[in-house]
């Protein structure tokens, strides 16, 4: 570990963090990340990696033809929000309450045992923006038992 010398009380109460691409990402804006075997990010693949946070609409090429909005190469930093209410284009449809995992680095509705990556604040379709209250953990096992046993 670096030498560091920390004096008084170190609260960091930022909403965001800058990391390091792991891979190219042709579009990065409002996608759900996570980190790789290195501490780099990458678009999370599935509910069953942790999330970091969301990239911000700004993250990557601001390209004002769109042809190349939001792409990042391996090694270029990215904006993440990891608190706090967000947008994530969603990969289907989401309904106001649902719990939102990664999928492809899109919102989906999350399953048991995965982890989530926030609270839907919106109803949205699929490659709609939807907000999302920031809100990482695992979605348990006896959520799903319940349902089974109620539906």
């Amino acid at each position: 570990m670096a030498n560091r010398n920390f004096n008084g009380v170190q609260i960091n109460q930022s909403v965001t963090i800058v990391e390091q691409a792991g891979a190219d990402i042709e579009d990065v804006r409002n996608r759900i990340m996570a980190y790789d075997k290195d501490g780099n990010v990458v678009l999370a693949v599935d509910g069953s990696v942790v999330p970091v946070g969301i990239a911000l609409i700004e993250s990557g090429v601001n390209d004002i033809s769109g042809v190349e909005s939001g792409k990042v190469n391996a090694g270029d930093d990215v904006d993440i929000q990891i608190k706090d209410i967000g947008y994530i284009l969603a990969g289907g449809e989401i309904a106001k309450g649902n719990e939102v995992m990664a999928f492809s680095g899109l919102a989906v509705k999350a399953e048991s045992g995965n982890y989530v990556v926030g609270i839907a604040l919106s109803a949205d379709a699929k490659d709609e923006y939807c907000r999302v209250q920031i809100t990482k953990y695992q979605k348990g096992q006896e959520a799903h038992e319940e349902e089974k046993n109620n539906g």
